[in-house]
């Protein structure tokens, strides 16, 4: 049977894997339940031999067959699930028959990233199109592609039939308006009438914590078509600032968790996923905006050091994968408004990252007409700044830069050809439902992927009907319903709020149709014929009632955020830590779910069997819950952060108008200070690993990245358990002190594959001349060391080697990277070549031995570092 391209691309990411371990050992194989397939229910005919049947595929789209229990390890069989009937069909490997289908393993292998489409032209093709319709405009046409429509000013409420951003269109030139919507978990369902039109995906940080690149482009180029069925032309995201306030409202908006690398590298994945379907990508917030409290009117003071270490690599990533716009944010930086900051923008932005797109105020950002400080369009143009009489005043090159960047982008998308409407006439396409059965499965697979396992004691996950009879499920977050903000009122009142599946703000999404933690936890228990029982009321003494009937007792807890103000506290929701302390006084296992924005203290820990968190999971939220609790998934997630001992361990948000970022590179895991209840990089799974000895090797085989790399790692690393899985291998460098760093920094990760029991996977972590290089102000530029040693392991606490690279061209040797023997030599060395300096320096000024003096001139030269090109 084949399988057309449509039907392919649903069916694979549907996927997961099974090994047929008695017939090919280690071997994995696509497997898939019949009922996923598009067009393949004439295969699936009922019974075969008194058994439920799956189909699996070494080729998808190629041939089918099924196979019998007896053809799966007995481990494998016990989880085994019918989901579907299917015939018998062959390969050539002979007729087989398999009993239920295998969910216990993740995903297998995604597809590779989704191809541009041939109308996205290159950035000097854009401009030079660009110029040619810029000499055709006049001033109140480039004003009306520099200068937002839609809102109110006065009530601060969004106008019926149009996006959250717009401009006008130019119909003359054949310029289309530009249709921007916010999305932080999906397309914001602003209206009412527009509910259940879109899929509430995991938030940005849940996707952080899958640490997987390919999921993180699959999540994009899914999100790029819901947004394109709009009729949108932009989304506002994504937001890739670095964590420094633990209490931060909008950190679930936050792709880069607490880390500029990780950051970086799914900060890439997202726009190339993003703008491979013809929708450009805004990312945000340019720059230091990390905290709500006084967000409009404190000052972070940041030095450059840090800025560019820690705080600035997702944004150049963003720039690198040719993202189309930056939108700067309200807050001031050293003193000066984010939006008018020409050190901000033109200095850092645009000349030393390179950045070729607009940059756009957030909403209200603005505060003055700042073209020659680098902003290209005001947001959302209630303010009038932007009028052509006050354009009109402005230089005129400055004004042509600003149309010409917005030009640009509007030709790299091909935009012209591809706007399907322009505002306020979209209320047809707003309302246009875009989510799909495949959306939402590919929602629930990747906030299955999300989940961090923090703790198993005595493994007692996953449950099984082998061991538990009766579980109970309490706590408030276990059935809690949904947050609408029913489009009224969203600039104002309770606009901010957000729910246990969805954070709130500008980057809410309703999550319709979602299923809650208790559903989809009874649905999947029942199933297994597991009793279920809940508690009647929101009592303590309740729920000790149903903990004292159950096996496991399952404790469901959360705590929201949203955008304009910080969390409170770092601790859950309705009391939730006194509750867990009572039911575990009771003896039974105690299993907490914690559904939450972020970092999160938790004093009970060390009395619980089990702790996995969630960072907000969106409409599959209970599903996804089940997938891990019941073993149909391996959890796989890793912690974006560090999860503190105590607020202590945290940056608390300052209530100061001046914000000095004094701690410098020293937040997080990167603070030897600060104590971590679970550290940054940490995540469980039902099986364990070993790493084989790791050496430095040759970058030109392996990952495709290798072959831009400048040094490289192999190594094995071995599944030393009784159940598959996969694991996120870890390269945190050591850089020499001139560096800044206290501790070991990550810059370099790879998640692998799923490896079966008593198998292995060779691992390649490969590291770019930015990677093995920190930022120095001295220099205006990076310094790259000439060896550096990389800590490889499974968090940033759990160190399992250590390897010395030599870098190429790296030119920082640190005395303690030189042999004791060489270090007097070295110094007499040094001393002799001072004298001979100044003895030189004497001689040229009577002009004299020019000969020996120029020699020694020659020589010196050689140590100059230069900075490294982007």
């Amino acid at each position: 049977m084949t399988v057309g391209k449509g039907s392919l691309l649903m069916a694979s990411r549907l996927r997961i894997f099974l090994v047929l371990g008695s017939l090919w050992g280690s071997q994995s194989f696509d497997l898939d339940p019949c009922s996923s397939k598009p067009g393949a229910q004439s295969a699936c005919v009922g019974q075969v031999g008194g058994s439920a049947v799956a189909c699996w595929t070494r080729s998808v789209g190629v041939s089918w067959a099924c196979w019998s229990a007896a053809s799966v390890p007995a481990w494998a069989f016990n989880a085994l699930r019918a989901n579907a009937a299917c015939q018998s069909m062959t390969d050539g490997l002979g007729q087989r028959s398999f009993g239920g289908a295998c969910t216990f393993l993740p995903p297998g292998p995604r597809l590779a990233a989704a191809a541009l489409p041939p109308t996205l032209r290159s950035w000097a093709e854009s401009y030079q199109l660009a110029a040619v319709t810029l000499q055709q405009m006049t001033l109140e046409e480039k004003q009306q592609i520099l200068h937002g429509i839609g809102w109110d000013g006065p009530t601060f409420a969004l106008l019926p039939g149009y996006y959250v951003g717009n401009t006008l269109p130019v119909p003359r030139l054949g310029l289309p308006s530009l249709n921007m919507q916010d999305a932080a978990d999906g397309f914001r369902l602003y209206w009412h009438d527009m509910l259940d039109t879109g899929t509430c995906w995991p938030s940005l940080l849940a996707m952080a914590a899958t640490w997987d690149q390919d999921a993180v482009r699959d999540f994009a180029v899914a999100l790029g078509e819901e947004f394109a069925g709009k009729g949108a032309n932009a989304i506002l995201g994504p937001s890739v600032n670095v964590h420094r306030v633990a209490r931060n409202g909008r950190n679930f908006e936050y792709i880069s968790g607490e880390d500029p690398h990780l950051g970086a590298k799914l900060t890439t994945a997202y726009v190339e996923g993003v703008q491979s379907q013809g929708v450009f990508a805004v990312v945000k917030h340019f720059a230091f905006n990390e905290q709500e409290t006084n967000r409009n009117t404190q000052s972070s003071n940041v030095d450059q050091k840090t800025a560019w270490n820690l705080y600035y690599p997702p944004f150049q990533a963003a720039v690198d994968a040719g993202v189309a716009a930056f939108m700067c944010s309200y807050n001031k930086v050293n003193g000066v408004y984010a939006c008018s900051n020409g050190d901000l923008l033109n200095r850092d932005l645009k000349q030393r990252m390179g950045f070729q797109g607009f940059v756009q105020s957030d909403w209200w950002a603005a505060h003055e007409i700042s073209l020659g400080q680098g902003l290209d369009q005001e947001m959302p143009g209630t303010q009038n700044l932007w009028s052509v009489e006050n354009l009109s005043a402005q230089n005129p090159q400055l004004v042509d830069d600003a149309a010409r960047r917005v030009l640009a982008v509007m030709y790299k998308f091909d935009l012209p050809d591809t706007t399907k409407c322009a505002p306020m006439n979209c209320s047809a396409y707003l309302r246009a439902n875009v989510t799909s059965a495949a959306h939402r499965s590919l929602s629930g697979s990747l906030a299955a992927e999300s989940v961090v396992m923090l703790k198993n004691s005595d493994s007692v996950l996953p449950l099984s009907a082998a061991n538990v009879k009766t579980i109970a499920i309490i706590g408030s977050a276990a059935a809690a319903p949904v947050y609408d903000p029913d489009g009224q009122g969203q600039g104002q009142g309770d606009w901010w709020r957000g729910d246990y599946y969805s954070g709130g703000g500008s980057g809410h999404v309703v999550a319709s149709g979602v299923v809650t933690p208790l559903d989809g936890i009874r649905r999947q228990a029942q199933e297994l014929g597991i009793k279920v029982v809940v508690p009647l009321d929101s009592s303590v003494a309740e729920a000790l009632n149903v903990a004292y009937l159950a096996d496991v007792v399952i404790v469901v807890t959360g705590t929201t955020a949203g955008e304009s103000r910080d969390r409170e506290s770092l601790h859950l929701d309705d009391g939730a830590d006194d509750l867990i302390a009572a039911v575990v006084k009771q003896g039974k296992p105690t299993v907490v779910l914690m559904q939450v924005p972020g970092a999160i203290v938790m004093p009970w820990r060390d009395s619980v069997a089990a702790i996995l968190v969630l960072f907000f999971g969106g409409e599959e939220t209970g599903n996804a819950w089940a997938s891990v609790l019941f073993g149909d998934r391996a959890p796989t997630g890793r912690l974006p952060l560090m999860m503190p001992e105590s607020e202590a361990d945290t940056i608390p948000p300052s209530s100061s108008l001046s914000v000095p970022y004094t701690e410098g590179l020293k937040t997080s895991y990167r603070n030897p200070l600060f104590k971590a209840a679970f550290p940054f990089g940490h995540g469980l799974t039902y099986t364990s690993f070993e790493y084989g000895a790791a050496e430095g090797g040759n970058c030109s085989v392996g990952a495709p990245e290798a072959s831009e790399a400048l040094q490289c790692i192999h190594l094995n690393v071995s599944n030393t358990g009784s159940r598959p899985g996969r694991t996120v291998v870890q390269a945190y460098v050591e850089l020499p002190p001139e560096a800044g760093y206290e501790t070991p920094v990550l810059r370099s990760f790879q998640k692998t594959g799923i490896i079966m029991p008593g198998s292995s996977q060779h691992i390649l972590l490969s590291f770019s001349a930015r990677e093995l290089s920190f930022y120095d102000p001295g220099i205006t530029g990076w310094q790259l060391p000439a060896t550096v040693t990389a800590h490889i392991g499974e968090s940033s606490q759990d160190i399992r080697q250590k390897v010395l690279l030599k870098v190429p061209g790296g030119g920082i040797i640190h005395p303690a990277e030189v042999p004791g023997f060489l270090l007097p030599a070295a110094l007499i060395v040094l001393a002799i070549a001072l004298i001979a300096g100044l003895v030189c320096g004497l001689q040229k000024r009577s002009s004299q031995g020019q000969g020996a003096c120029s020699a020694f001139d020659s020589t010196g030269s050689e140590v100059e570092m230069l900075p490294l090109q982007h």
